[in-house]
C-alpha cells in the first residue's frame, strides 16, 4: 500500500490478476476501484513487485487461499477491511518499534503519506495519477511545499 495508497476497500478487493510484477504495476479495474469509473495503473517500486512476485509463489501454496480470490486475506480468511486494516498496522508498528506519539495510525495514514512524499518528489499530477483522483482538486491538500522550499525555487527562477 505504500507504493499503491490502496484505499482499505481496494485492498479487500484486491486480486492477484491485478498484479503486473513485469511492467511494476498494479492494474485496477474500474470495477474494483472505488470512487471512480476508470481503469487504473498504479506504480510500484521494483522491491514491492518483487515482494509481490514471492507473495503470489506463497499464496499458491496457502491452504487457506483455495478456491478463493482475494489476494490477501486475515488470518480468520477473511478479506481485509478498515478495522482489521488499522489493527494490522497498529500490530506492525508495534512489532518496528515505531513510536506513533499517540496519533492514531489508519490505513489512511500510509495513503496521506503516498500523496505527500508524491508531490514532494515529483508534482501533483503523478500524485493524481498514483492516488487514482478524479479531480485535481482532492489532490491539492497534498501540496505541502515547506516555505524555504518555495523560496528556492523562487530564487533559482
Amino acid at each position: 500500500s505504500l507504493d499503491a495508497g490502496l484505499r482499505p476497500v481496494e485492498v479487500g478487493r484486491a486480486r492477484p490478476e491485478w498484479v503486473d510484477v513485469k511492467n511494476k504495476l498494479l492494474r485496477i479495474p474500474k470495477e474494483d476501484s472505488s470512487k471512480n469509473e476508470d481503469n487504473w495503473r498504479v506504480s510500484l517500486t521494483s522491491r514491492t513487485a518483487t515482494a509481490l512476485d514471492r507473495w503470489l509463489d506463497e499464496r499458491a501454496e496457502t491452504p487457506m487461499y483455495d478456491d478463493r480470490d482475494e489476494l490477501w486475506l486475515t488470518r480468520e480468511s477473511t478479506p481485509y477491511g478498515s478495522r482489521s486494516l488499522t489493527r494490522l498496522l497498529r500490530r506492525l508498528c508495534d512489532a518496528a518499534g515505531i513510536d506513533t506519539g499517540g496519533r492514531s495510525m489508519t490505513w489512511y495514514s500510509i495513503r496521506h503519506s503516498v500523496g505527500t512524499y508524491m508531490t514532494a518528489e515529483r508534482d501533483l499530477k503523478a500524485t493524481k495519477d498514483q492516488l487514482r483522483h478524479q479531480s485535481p482538486k482532492t489532490t491539492m491538500k497534498y501540496d505541502q511545499v515547506p516555505p524555504e522550499d518555495r523560496r528556492d525555487a523562487l530564487d533559482n527562477m
